[in-house]
């Protein structure tokens, strides 16, 4: 094999690639941690978010700065090298660990603000366990992959990463769907209200559907195209988009709650769209980095009881 043989190209060149995608998100993204550990919420927050914050960040920092050794390694170091194309330097087959240690945390996260909308704790167990499952399964894989000494033992592996993959999309399609679904039934009928649960299901949707499309992609490119390593591209990009949903959601707070308070008190005094009396009170939590806007309908025929939006 020569290094302008096309088989090189589909080796080499979707990693340099997803490396290189991967370290300009990584720089989007460590904007938007200096944003958050700037921010007046950050002092805030309770130290489990924090946590999170500080965890995630810490493990994309890592796994970015790692995966550069990969680069190194085939272009630098071993450059023209034929043997070498078949090992793998371990921040290629230790992916999965990095991912999910920074996936299962933010999904968990997530499917507690699904739990706060929805009040059933059987969604969060369930979408908890979907979550902590497929995240032993990508260790599994991952370990399983460092003891291999050559990648021609790789498709050996293909059905536990195909299981892994195939949970976490479906864990992470889940929680946008369910995060849609509760928060459109949380509509009140007034307007300006409205329009506050319409910027919550946007941002829910945006930031959620990019971790749920590269999740999909990691899938299809890893089962579809095994003879190449197209899916490391959405593989580096997982860990970074899950934190970007976190960063992204804790950082729009301050807005968002800006306009709940000015919208809220401008529905006190409007009159409701579909014409029933309603009476909405708001209360702000900060217990948990998130807000809640309980609004009460007191029509004895439409009342649906309480329901929570929060950010």
């Amino acid at each position: 094999m020569t290094v302008s043989d096309p088989g090189i190209n589909l080796v080499l060149g979707p990693v340099i690639l997803g490396i290189i995608v991967n370290t300009f998100v990584y720089g989007i993204l460590f904007m938007q941690g200096v944003t958050y550990y700037t921010s007046s919420r950050f002092k805030q927050d309770r130290p489990l978010i924090k946590g999170l914050v500080t965890w995630s960040l810490s493990l994309d920092t890592f796994h970015s700065c790692a995966v550069i050794l990969v680069v190194w390694e085939y272009c630098i170091e071993h450059f023209g090298d034929q043997a070498f194309l078949e090992t793998t330097p371990w921040p290629y087959p230790t992916s999965p660990i990095f991912t999910t240690s920074t996936s299962v945390p933010i999904q968990v996260y997530l499917a507690y603000r699904v739990k706060r909308l929805s009040k059933s704790w059987a969604i969060f167990g369930g979408i908890t366990a979907l979550s902590v499952t497929s995240g032993i399964i990508a260790w599994i894989s991952s370990i399983r992959a460092v003891r291999l000494s050559d990648t021609k033992e790789f498709p050996a592996l293909i059905p536990i990463v195909d299981t892994w993959l195939a949970l976490s999309a479906l864990c992470d399609v889940s929680l946008t769907i369910l995060l849609f679904i509760f928060l459109r039934r949380g509509r009140t009928g007034f307007s300006k209200t409205d329009n506050i649960i319409t910027t919550l299901i946007l941002q829910s949707i945006e930031t959620a559907a990019f971790s749920s499309l590269t999740a999909l992609m990691n899938l299809i490119t890893f089962t579809v195209i095994q003879k190449t390593n197209f899916h490391f591209i959405f593989s580096l990009l997982a860990g970074r988009m899950y934190t970007n949903t976190l960063l992204a959601t804790l950082n729009s707070r301050d807005k968002l709650r800006a306009d709940i308070l000015v919208d809220g008190a401008n529905t006190l005094t409007s009159p409701p769209s579909h014409g029933v009396a309603v009476h909405v009170s708001v209360e702000h939590r900060e217990d948990d980095g998130t807000e809640m806007e309980d609004y009460t309908k007191r029509n004895p025929q439409k009342a649906r009881g309480l329901d929570t939006y929060y950010v």
